[in-house]
C-alpha cells in the first residue's frame, strides 16, 4: 500500500513539470522565471491591512502564523507580538485602543460574524460578538473613546438590517434601532448616538434625522443618485459627503442635511471622487482619491501631503492614509503600484518612514510585468477605458491574450495590484499571456451616465464593448485573434459564459468562476438581504415575473446556448456561493455536457463567492493555467508541491 502511495506521488511531481510555452509567438520571447503558484496564494511573506490603534501604542496587521490566516498584533514600543489564529476579513480597533474587532465569514455563505479579542490580555481568545445562525452582521461605528461598537445585523430579518450598540467587556447586546422594513442604511455619530437613516422608496430614496423622539424626512435623491455621509460637522446640520445628486460624477461636497443643498468642494473631470479621508480633530477632509489612470490624491493639508507625496518615489502610485491615531500624527500607509504593496508607520512630522511589510509579491517584482492605462471607442462611439498588462520582457506581437473581466458589473477594475484573489492579471501575464482589463459601460468610477449605459444591456452592448476591446487589441498587434480567452468571476464569470456562447467566433477557451448562466433564476435564487436592492437589479437585468422581460432574460442567458459552444470550457464555483448559487454551474455544465461540449468542472468546498482558502486559490489557479496552457499556448508551472499538503488546511 506505501509502494502504490509513493508511486502515484512520484507520478504526480514527474508528471506534473512545468510546461513550455507552445504558442509561437512566446518562442523566442526573454520571459521572467516562473514564479510557483504559492507565490500568489501563500507567501507566508506577504502582509496587509496594517492599523495602529487610536493611542498609537499598538499596530496589528493580517499574516500568516504557519501555513494559516492570523491577525497580528504588535506592540509598537517594546516590539513585542502575538497572532490570533482567525481569518478575518477585516478589523478595526476600538475607540479606547484595547479591543481589535473582526468580521468573520468562515465557510464563505457570507453569513458574516463580528468578532472581538480583548488586546490588554495575551491569553484572550477571540469572542463572537454576534453569534446568530444563518445571519449577516457587520461593523458600523466605532464609539470614541469607548470600547463599545456599533453593528449592524440581520437576525431578526433576513431582509434588512437592526443596529446594535455592543459592549464587548460584557457582550451585552442594546438594540439602538429597528429596521421598519425600508431602511437601506444608519448615519451614526462618532459618540454612538444614531443621527439619521436613509430609506429606499423604489429605486428612488429619501433621509430622515431623528428628532424629539421621532423620525422626520428632509433631503431626497432620485433613481441612480448616490451618495454617502464622510463625516457630520460639529455643532451644525450639514456634513461632508461623496455625493452624485444632481451631478454626474460623484464629488466631494458639504451637504446641508436639512435641505439637500450641496456645495462642491472637490471634483475630477474624468471620474468619480471614490474615496476620502477625513481628520478626527476637525472633522474636515484632509484628502481625496480618484482613478482617471493611474491613482490620483489631492491633499488639502499641506503638512500630510509633504510627508505622503515622497513615499510614491516620484512614480505612479497609490499612497493611502490607512489608519491614522488620534494625534493625527501616528497612522499607516500603504503605497500600491502595478506590482505590490508596501506598507508604512509614520511616527512625528520629521521621523522617518518605518517599512512594516509588504504584500505576497513584493519580492517578485524583477519577474512581474507593468500595467498601462489603455482606452478605445466602442461601435457606438462610446469611449472605453481599461488596462494592458504585457508579459515582462516580451513584446507585443500578436501574443496569446486572455480578456480578463472584472465582476460587479458595479466594479471597476484599476491600476493598483490587487491581493490574493485579485492578482490574476499579473499570474496570467508570467505565464506568457497579454492581458486585457476593460471598464466597460456600466462599470463605476465613470459618472452615472456611463453606468446607466448597462441598463437592459445584458449580453448586449456590454458585452460588445468586450469584443471592441479583443479588436483593439488585435488591430493594436498586441493579441493573436485565434488564441485569445476569456476569463472573470462573478458578472465577469457570466460574461465568459456568453463569450463562449453567443460569440464564440471571438475566444479561444473561456473560464468560467462563480458566474451566473440563468439570469431569471439569479432574480429568483437572490439572498434575502437583497430585497431593498433588487429594484435597481431588476432594472439592469429584467424583472422574471414579467412574462415579457423573461423571455428576453432568458434569450441572454449562456444555458440556452450551449449548442453555439465551441471552445472548450473551465468553470469554478463555490459550492457555499449565496449570490450566484452553485447551482448555477451545476446545471450549466450538465447541459454542457449533454450537448456533448468540452467543459473542465471544479468545484470549491467550505466557499462561496470568491475565494477564502488559500487551498482553493491554489487549485483554481493550477486548473487555470493548464486549462489555458493548452488552448491558449501560454506556460504552466506545472504541479506545486504545496498541493501535496494542501488538504491539511
Amino acid at each position: 500500500m506505501l509502494r502504490t502511495l509513493i508511486a502515484v506521488v512520484w507520478a504526480g511531481l514527474l508528471g506534473g513539470c512545468a510546461v513550455a510555452p507552445t504558442h509561437p509567438a512566446l518562442w523566442d520571447q526573454p520571459l521572467p522565471p516562473l514564479i510557483p503558484v504559492r507565490e500568489f496564494v501563500a507567501n507566508v511573506e506577504g502582509t496587509s491591512q496594517y492599523r495602529v490603534s487610536p493611542d498609537g501604542a499598538l499596530l496589528a496587521w493580517k499574516g500568516t502564523s504557519g501555513l494559516k490566516p492570523a491577525v497580528w498584533v504588535k506592540t509598537v514600543a517594546s516590539g513585542e507580538t502575538r497572532a490570533i489564529p482567525l481569518s478575518a476579513q477585516s478589523f478595526v480597533w476600538s475607540g479606547d485602543s484595547r479591543f481589535l474587532f473582526m468580521t468573520v465569514d468562515r465557510t464563505g455563505d457570507e453569513d458574516t460574524h463580528v468578532f472581538a479579542v480583548d488586546t490588554s490580555r495575551s491569553d484572550a481568545q477571540p469572542v463572537d460578538l454576534t453569534p446568530f445562525k444563518g445571519a449577516r452582521s457587520g461593523i458600523q461605528r466605532l464609539v470614541e473613546n469607548s470600547p463599545d461598537v456599533v453593528v449592524t445585523s440581520n437576525e431578526r430579518d433576513k431582509k434588512v438590517f437592526d443596529l446594535f450598540r455592543i459592549d464587548p467587556v460584557t457582550g451585552t447586546r442594546t438594540l439602538v434601532a429597528q429596521n421598519p422594513g425600508n431602511v437601506i442604511g444608519w448615519s451614526v455619530e462618532r459618540d454612538g448616538r444614531l443621527r439619521a437613516r436613509s430609506v429606499q422608496d423604489g429605486e428612488a430614496g429619501y433621509q430622515q434625522v431623528f428628532e424629539g423622539g421621532a423620525w422626520r424626512t428632509t433631503l431626497r435623491w432620485q433613481k441612480g443618485e448616490a451618495w454617502r455621509i464622510a463625516d457630520f460637522v460639529p455643532g451644525t446640520k450639514s456634513a461632508w459627503a461623496v455625493s452624485s445628486r444632481g451631478r454626474d460624477k460623484k464629488a466631494l461636497v458639504r451637504i446641508d442635511l436639512e435641505s439637500g443643498a450641496e456645495e462642491v468642494f472637490h471634483e475630477e473631470a474624468e471620474v468619480d471622487v471614490e474615496q476620502v479621508l477625513m481628520s478626527r480633530r476637525t472633522h474636515a477632509p484632509l484628502a481625496a482619491y480618484s482613478m482617471p489612470g493611474y491613482p490620483r490624491a489631492k491633499y488639502f493639508d499641506a503638512g500630510l501631503a509633504a510627508r505622503l507625496e515622497p513615499l510614491s518615489g516620484g512614480a505612479p502610485a497609490a499612497v493611502h492614509v490607512t489608519s491614522m491615531a488620534d494625534d493625527e500624527q501616528t497612522m499607516t500607509v500603504s503605497v500600491g503600484t502595478d506590482r505590490g504593496w508596501k506598507y508604512y508607520l509614520l511616527r512625528g512630522a520629521s521621523a522617518a518612514p518605518e517599512l512594516l511589510g509588504e504584500s505576497n509579491t513584493s519580492g517578485l517584482e524583477s519577474s512581474l510585468a507593468a500595467t498601462r492605462p489603455i482606452a478605445y471607442t466602442a461601435r457606438d462611439g462610446l469611449r472605453i477605458h481599461g488596462y494592458l498588462t504585457l508579459p515582462a520582457g516580451a513584446a507585443a506581437r500578436a501574443l496569446p491574450m486572455v480578456l480578463l473581466v472584472h465582476g460587479g458589473p458595479w466594479a471597476r477594475d484599476v491600476w493598483t495590484y490587487q491581493g490574493a484573489n485579485r492578482s490574476v492579471q499579473q499570474f496570467l501575464a508570467n505565464r506568457g499571456y497579454a492581458v486585457l482589463q476593460l471598464n466597460y459601460r456600466g462599470s463605476t468610477g465613470y459618472g452615472r451616465a456611463f453606468m446607466e449605459k448597462a441598463v437592459a444591456e445584458y449580453a448586449g452592448r456590454m458585452h460588445d464593448d468586450l469584443v471592441d476591446g479583443v479588436r483593439w487589441a488585435v488591430a493594436e498587434g498586441v493579441a493573436d485573434p485565434a488564441r485569445v480567452g476569456i476569463y472573470g468571476a462573478s458578472y465577469g464569470g457570466y460574461s465568459a459564459l456568453v463569450g463562449a456562447t453567443m460569440t464564440p467566433e471571438t475566444f479561444a477557451c473561456a473560464v468560467d468562476v462563480v458566474g451566473m448562466s440563468d439570469l431569471s433564476r439569479l432574480i429568483e435564487d437572490a439572498p434575502a438581504y437583497w430585497s431593498l436592492d433588487l429594484p435597481w437589479l431588476k432594472r439592469y437585468v429584467g424583472d422574471p415575473a414579467n412574462p415579457a422581460q423573461r423571455k428576453i432574460m432568458d434569450a441572454k442567458s449562456p444555458i440556452n446556448h450551449v449548442s453555439k459552444v465551441r471552445a472548450p470550457l473551465l468553470i469554478m464555483h463555490g459550492v457555499n456561493d449565496p449570490r450566484v448559487k452553485f447551482d448555477q454551474s451545476e446545471r450549466m455544465v450538465a447541459a454542457l455536457r449533454a450537448a456533448g461540449k468540452k467543459v473542465e468542472f471544479v468545484s470549491f468546498q467550505d466557499d462561496g463567492h470568491g475565494n477564502r482558502k488559500w487551498t482553493n486559490n491554489l487549485a483554481m489557479y493550477r486548473h487555470a493555467e493548464d486549462f489555458l496552457a493548452g488552448c491558449l499556448g501560454g506556460r504552466s508551472s506545472g504541479f506545486d508541491y504545496y498541493q501535496l499538503g494542501a488538504w491539511a488546511f
